[in-house]
């Protein structure tokens, strides 16, 4: 993994490929399937093909695509997803829950109890809540150890003032990843205007499928690994840490 300290660069993954594809370029994995709907718990092969890969790897755990609400059968899915990861020796999760505009508690809660000293991550259902801000000291006191948010905006370009309030309200106590809409080309404009050190990306591509697969109603394309993409965002990274100051 190249080091481009002081940032971080996560990259997430859904296939074997693009697994093998990032180990060169990402400083940590996020694991999933259907990037196309925002990501979604992978197969138990796939986390055991991280696992075998000895890269950092942390799991997100979301069964279906939709809402953050979990329903109770959801809530005991996940929990148990959770203790799979666990089992596997992977490093950490990836979790939500939100209701009515805030953070699920008693949800999140019985998730964290399932991790039992897994890395937690909150993800980006921090940026559909009422108050963001309040929803990250709820996290820091779940024992959290970072958020991916975009800001509170579709994407983090155009969240940069969220990103700030968030960097400013973490004060310290809990990481801030910057998700969503990341580019070799907006990178440097975030890396200019917020303190976050942290950049979460996909470097994907799409690839059209073949004509078959689109009459059978199998899809229109498939994603694939943007090698050169992620070369630029870890030569952008790299040039922003040697202009920081020591």
């Amino acid at each position: 993994m190249p080091s481009t300290s002081p940032f971080t660069f996560e990259i997430c993954v859904e296939s074997a490929q693009a697994l093998a594809a990032a180990a060169g370029f990402a400083d940590r994995i996020e694991l999933c399937a259907g990037l196309d709907v925002g990501g979604l718990t992978p197969e138990p092969g796939l986390m055991a093909q991280a696992a075998a890969s000895g890269l950092e790897t942390h799991v997100l755990i979301r069964g279906r695509s939709g809402d953050f609400t979990l329903q109770d059968d959801e809530l005991a899915v996940a929990c148990t997803s959770i203790k799979a990861v666990r089992q596997m020796g992977l490093k950490g999760i990836v979790i939500g829950a939100e209701k009515a505009g805030q953070l699920d508690l008693p949800a999140l809660q019985h998730m964290v109890e399932a991790a039992d000293g897994l890395d937690l991550t909150l993800h980006r259902v921090i940026d559909l809540v009422d108050d963001p801000i309040a929803a990250l000291g709820e996290a820091i006191a779940l024992g959290f150890k970072r958020v991916l948010t975009s800001g509170g905006a579709p994407s983090a370009p155009a969240g940069i003032e969220g990103l700030r309030r968030l960097c400013a309200a973490a004060d310290g106590q809990i990481e801030i990843m910057a998700g969503g809409g990341i580019t070799s080309t907006k990178l440097p404009d975030l890396i200019a205007n917020t303190p976050v050190r942290a950049f979460h990306a996909s470097c994907s591509c799409k690839q059209l499928l073949d004509r078959r697969y689109v009459d059978f109603g199998f899809g229109q394309a498939q994603r694939g690994f943007d090698t050169q993409e992620a070369e630029r965002i870890v030569e952008v990274l790299r040039a922003a840490g040697r202009s920081e100051p020591d």
